[in-house]
């Protein structure tokens, strides 16, 4: 059920960004300018790029609630605990307190990133899209760049967390 909801989640968040593609070409990153047809493009569905954005403004913070929870629950209910259990039993694992050190930073930058990418999108929305089709895609572009940073990030965390059971498994085994 969860798992439905989260694929549900992701579906739509891949299908507001699809549906933003689509109507905004994308243009050689250096390009001086728009062409003509481009800003037309714009202006003429800037509402509907704007709706579009604004619903994955808001489904990007839930979705950004609920990963930061996750990410805090992992290290503070599961691989801190652990390390401190270890180091009190004088069985350190330095592959375990490295990688509770890496999943800590990268948490940090997860946490870093994503308010500045949600500082960027809100610039992007804010932006008149109707008068200044040019700055509006600028914008965009930057937002695109800055949501990258922060799927990187969940990315690496994910495979943070994904070593961390292997380690823990490893772990068992030497007990």
């Amino acid at each position: 059920m969860c798992y439905n909801m989260n694929m549900k989640k992701t579906v739509m968040i891949v299908g507001a960004l699809l549906m933003v593609g689509i109507l905004i070409k994308p243009i050689n990153v250096g390009a001086a300018e728009l062409s003509d047809k481009q800003k037309d493009s714009i202006v003429e569905h800037c509402d509907t790029i704007k709706e579009n954005l604004k619903s994955l403004q808001h489904r990007d913070s839930r979705v950004r609630v609920y990963l930061g929870r996750y990410y805090e629950i992992i290290l503070n209910k599961f691989i801190t605990p652990l390390n401190m259990r270890l180091v009190e039993n004088n069985l350190v694992d330095n592959k375990l307190m490295d990688n509770q050190n890496n999943f800590s930073k990268m948490r940090t930058n997860f946490i870093i990133d994503y308010v500045e990418y949600q500082k960027t999108l809100e610039d992007l929305v804010a932006t008149d899209c109707k008068n200044e089709p040019t700055k509006f895609y600028e914008r965009l572009e930057n937002v695109r760049l800055k949501r990258g940073v922060v799927s990187r990030d969940v990315s690496k965390l994910r495979k943070l967390a994904g070593e961390q059971m292997d380690l823990v498994d490893a772990l068992k085994g030497t007990l």
